[in-house]
């Protein structure tokens, strides 16, 4: 089977969907030192994504997410190298499609003069899951990137 790749642009960045990972890039008016701490940093993550988080940020450990006030995202740390990059394991709890821990996240930052490229690469996901974390992560990037920069991306429309 050969691979297939959709590609979408928007204003601040780019979609690409294979049948192997979704691949999200954005660009961030802020310093990757300010964006890395929107990803580890618990109140701040909460700024832009989920309801309630748990989060140990170092290789092995947890990651627990109340995405949506019913929804909960969880895995494992795999890496955190301040301020490049992080990977974690995902899954949903209770969700038999993709279970907590069976798909990698891997978020990395790169330094574009005053502004960060924001990479999310989400990778492990069954066939008809990628379009739902399509939707997601395209609508959680940009309110990251609103966060980061010190905008208010305003009320989370995913939380109930």
């Amino acid at each position: 089977m050969s691979e297939q790749n959709t590609t979408t642009k928007t204003t601040t960045g780019t979609t690409t969907t294979t049948d192997k990972a979704i691949v999200l890039t954005e660009r961030v008016h802020a310093t990757p030192e300010v964006v890395f701490e929107f990803l580890v940093d618990p109140e701040k993550v909460l700024r832009w994504m989920g309801t309630e988080i748990e989060i140990e940020p170092e290789p092995g450990g947890k990651f627990w997410l109340n995405a949506t006030g019913t929804d909960i995202a969880s895995g494992t740390y795999l890496e955190v190298d301040r301020p490049h990059r992080v990977v974690f394991t995902w899954g949903w709890e209770g969700g038999a499609e993709v279970p907590p821990g069976s798909s990698t996240v891997t978020i990395t930052l790169t330094a574009d003069h005053d502004h960060t490229m924001v990479e999310l690469r989400h990778e492990g996901l069954p066939g008809g899951a990628g379009d739902q974390h399509v939707e997601g992560w395209s609508y959680f990037l940009p309110r990251l990137a609103a966060a980061a920069a010190g905008s208010d991306p305003g009320p989370n429309r995913h939380a109930g």
